[in-house]
């Protein structure tokens, strides 16, 4: 199979719609078989308001003629269609909208994700030279809420430093713009890390650049059954542990012993979630669970995630 990121000649598209001007921004939609919700997602692309530089790339890795259909229904001006052939599995069909897209800034959207209409137009403003990365806030749920637009006027961006990924990630995947040639630069998303190539690769953004978080919610990360959390949490539990135990390393190069603290407090915390959420108590589960017995392991996240932030935060907010 050849790697997406790689191919020289860019397939043509089996459907397509397209401006001739090129965009400023490709929203890049890995589908698989959900058409249902797809819908929904392409619904939420065609209501932005007040921006309209962008485009619609569809890589299909699934099989269903419905999935053509959404797009051809959906009306968008500038989209295109193609179907992968082999299957490329989730995260090379990441890579592969990637690699399709035409626009020097990127979104990547699941088919099960939805933006609201100031998405785009709340996030242009804010692409330029220089910049890792821009997000937003995202809500979470089965479906997604009405929410209120958000006011004219809002606090300043706010930048979200490397060390801080040995909390987590910035926000959820469809809540990020970030730059098509310094991903590709990085390798795109590694299919390695399985179910967390997502946070690995907004990790390696924040090392490359700046990464700015906007203070408003402009996109709905999906959370319900079937998804690929169950499916393959232990495995993600303990890659998400072995990328902190990195990102210790890196960051804390000085101060190893609280990098390695950090890195196993919020591997405890996520070892407990998973705990609640499912029944299985596979061994990684119960060596994760010990980290719960670290010196000050009972501290409330929210006092250690703000510890972190005041001993890794941007040199211009310490003076």
């Amino acid at each position: 199979m050849s790697d997406p990121l790689t191919s020289l000649e860019p397939p043509a598209p089996d459907f397509a719609r397209i401006r001739s001007v090129a965009p400023l921004v490709t929203i890049g939609i890995p589908a698989y078989n959900r058409p249902h919700l797809f819908r929904e997602t392409l619904a939420s692309i065609a209501a932005q308001q007040n921006f309209a530089d962008f485009e619609v790339v569809v890589c299909d890795d699934g099989d269903l003629a419905e999935t053509r259909l959404a797009v051809e229904q959906c009306g968008l001006p500038n989209i295109r269609f193609y179907v992968n052939r082999p299957h490329l599995g989730a995260i090379a069909n990441w890579n592969r909208c990637l690699q399709l897209a035409a626009g020097p800034w990127v979104n990547l959207l699941h088919e099960d994700d939805t933006l609201y209409p100031w998405f785009l137009a709340t996030i242009a403003p804010h692409l330029r030279a220089g910049i890792a990365a821009v997000a937003v806030h995202c809500v979470q749920g089965n479906r997604p809420p009405t929410l209120a637009p958000p006011a004219a006027r809002t606090r300043a961006p706010r930048a979200y430093m490397p060390a801080w990924f040995l909390k987590s990630a910035m926000t959820p995947f469809p809540g990020v713009v970030f730059p098509r040639e310094l991903a590709l630069r990085l390798g795109g998303f590694d299919p390695r890390q399985g179910g967390i190539a997502d946070f690995a690769f907004w990790y390696a953004l924040a090392c490359a650049g700046r990464i700015e978080v906007l203070p408003v919610t402009a996109a709905f990360y999906r959370v319900g059954d079937g998804q690929w959390t169950e499916r393959e949490w232990p495995a993600m539990l303990r890659r998400a542990h072995l990328l902190r135990l990195r990102i210790a390393r890196e960051q804390f190069p000085d101060r190893p012993r609280l990098g390695r603290w950090f890195a196993r407090f919020y591997t405890g915390r996520m070892a407990r979630a998973y705990a609640r959420r499912f029944a299985e108590k596979p061994a990684v589960l119960l060596r994760a669970a010990r980290f719960q017995r670290l010196p000050f392991a009972w501290l409330p996240s929210g006092w250690v995630w703000k510890f972190l932030q005041l001993t890794a935060r941007p040199a211009s907010e310490k003076r």
